[in-house]
């Protein structure tokens, strides 16, 4: 390829033209050391296993790359109930916070008016600057940003992330800090690029600890549960796959030691659920 053809940009192709134009604008805010940021942050979390496994490394790592002190991983089935988990994961004084959160603030979360959900959605971050740049809260946000973030726990920082989880669940990660200003423009475009990443890496993960093991059973073992999961006896069991009774019981010790399951009835339930 020549000089020339590298400067002449009349052969441009219209596919090429067409990726320009849907480019999402946010990336312009972005630099290297931001997709580094990202990138250091997706490799952090791409070794989870299960959600719950996802959940602490998340938050590990945005609070460790965006140098945030307090972060909380909330989850639910929408995005309503998100709000309401009534276990979600907390570091630093998110913990603390819980409580009070729960108790008395949660229905009126800035996260929660309809000016932060449009961003969340479209854009799957929002942030209390932006939110304040655009005119006055509705009262009962503006209450839950002055006395339980402001004065109660000295937050000046906050913001949120939305992410997509398995079975068509929600999930926001809060991300919070005393100094003002921690999640400007190339922050927030950071966290935008994240929150596809990441909900793509977030839907194909279990629910659970349990779902993840089942998950890496081998195929014997799955015969196993599966008759485990009809309700068989370990000598039934033995009859159908022509094992010594002994072996069986050696089999589902084992599978519930992988499972983290404390019974039988307990391994059945999440085989069925999980349609194994």
């Amino acid at each position: 390829m020549t000089q020339s053809t590298l400067g002449d940009t009349s052969g441009t192709t219209p596919s090429a033209k067409s990726s320009s134009r849907n480019r999402s604008p946010f990336r312009a805010n972005l630099s290297k050391a931001d997709y580094e940021r990202a990138f250091d942050i997706l490799e952090q979390c791409s070794g989870a296993a299960c959600l719950p496994d996802f959940k602490e490394r998340a938050v590990e790592a945005i609070s460790e790359h965006f140098a945030l002190r307090h972060v909380s991983f909330f989850a639910g089935a929408t995005f309503h109930t998100v709000f309401e988990d009534s276990a979600p994961l907390t570091a630093g004084k998110t913990a603390k916070m819980l409580p009070e959160y729960q108790d008395r603030w949660a229905r009126y979360d800035i996260f929660g008016t309809p000016a932060a959900m449009r961003q969340l959605v479209s854009s799957g971050v929002s942030s209390l600057d932006e939110l304040q740049s655009m005119g006055q809260l509705p009262a009962a946000a503006d209450a839950y940003v002055r006395y339980f973030l402001s004065s109660t726990w000295r937050m000046q920082t906050a913001a949120a992330l939305r992410l997509e989880l398995s079975a068509g669940h929600t999930a926001l990660l809060g991300m919070f800090d005393p100094e003002p200003g921690k999640i400007g423009t190339s922050e927030a475009a950071t966290l935008r690029l994240l929150s596809q990443q990441m909900s793509a890496m977030a839907r194909g993960l279990p629910a659970s600890k349990s779902q993840a093991a089942l998950a890496r059973l081998s195929v014997r073992q799955r015969q196993v549960v599966r008759l485990v999961a009809d309700g068989l006896s370990n000598a039934q069991i033995a009859e159908i796959l022509s094992l010594a009774e002994d072996s069986v019981k050696k089999y589902v010790t084992r599978i519930l030691t992988t499972t983290g399951c404390q019974s039988r009835m307990e391994l059945a339930l999440l085989a069925r659920a999980q349609r194994i």
